[in-house]
């Protein structure tokens, strides 16, 4: 990686503010990363994640995420990493389902419950977040005492309702697909336990077994909006959720967890061809739950090359 053109010698690399824009800035970091003793370090974790958005460094911005392309290679910034090429489906698009075609009251009560708690959550960290930006900007036009302990109470405030409107989305699209999409199409699977970790990564969102082989596996998405993950495969390709590489690259994860119950009914309504693989997606709505849409996937042919 050369270094770039635009990097000072000396203390601060990045020169007198503003006279270098976000981009270069943001070449320098990845540079020092890849070169500098300490700076990865400090800044980030093993996986290239960030360590903390409020760590800057000597140029008031927070380091870019990092990522690899296999496990020697220079890291690059995550968003400059090839887009993964599409899952195949086995619907021509999304399904919609309505709120009406819940047959039971008490589940309707369940989603009723979860979709107000994500509009509300949602509601208040918007609002937060305004607050946040008027204090930064406050804070940075008068610097006085008051004004940086209003920034700070702001942004913590905000970290606050950040996580807590991310978590209350994340229910409100498990809430979905159980109490919704699994409950009226799947009403005598049961619903395996998982051994993933809190954050959700290396883990499927929803498995579900019937007692004639049957599997449902579940990938839940708050919103219509909301994208499909992804993830780097160990040679450094990057595959979407959805995919067949990816479904297999979850199921090494499980199995280097010990999940060998869950893994073997996988593989087994693998070889039959009992094995549903499903995104569902709540739609949106302002506190009164509205329906979702599903998508299944085709995972019998690879997406890569």
């Amino acid at each position: 990686m050369q270094r770039p053109d635009f990097m000072r010698e000396g203390d601060n690399p990045y020169g007198p503010r503003g006279s270098l824009t976000r981009e270069q800035i943001e070449e320098i970091q990845v540079y020092r990363a890849n070169h500098e003793p300490g700076y990865l370090e400090q800044y980030y974790k093993e996986n290239g994640w960030r360590k903390r958005l409020s760590l800057r460094d000597e140029s008031g911005f927070t380091p870019p995420q990092l990522a690899q392309m296999s496990e020697n290679a220079p890291w690059i910034r995550a968003k400059d990493t090839p887009a993964a090429p599409e899952p195949h489906f086995l619907d021509d698009d999304y399904i919609s389902v309505g709120p009406d075609t819940v047959t039971s009251k008490d589940r309707l009560r369940i989603l009723e419950a979860a979709a107000d708690k994500r509009h509300s959550a949602v509601a208040w960290d918007n609002t937060v977040k305004r607050w946040k930006t008027e204090a930064e900007i406050a804070d940075g036009l008068h610097s006085t005492p008051d004004s940086v302990a209003q920034r700070v109470e702001a942004g913590a405030t905000y970290k606050e309702s950040h996580t807590a409107m991310g978590r209350s989305a994340e229910e409100f699209g498990e809430t979905a697909a159980e109490y919704h999409y699994i409950a009226e199409h799947y009403p005598d699977f049961e619903k395996q336990p998982l051994l993933g970790p809190k954050n959700g990564n290396d883990q499927f969102d929803q498995v579900w077994k019937h007692e004639d082989g049957r599997v449902v596996v579940v990938e839940a998405k708050s919103s219509t909006e909301t994208d499909l993950g992804g993830r780097t495969l160990p040679d450094g390709q990057r595959v979407s959720q959805g995919s067949r590489e990816y479904f297999f690259d979850i199921m090494e994860a499980m199995r280097a967890r010990g999940e060998f119950d869950v893994l073997e009914a996988l593989e087994e309504a693998l070889s039959k061809e009992k094995l549903e693989y499903v995104v569902v997606k709540g739609e949106k709505n302002s506190g009164v739950y509205s329906g979702l849409q599903y998508r299944r996937f085709d995972i019998s042919k690879g997406t890569l090359p």
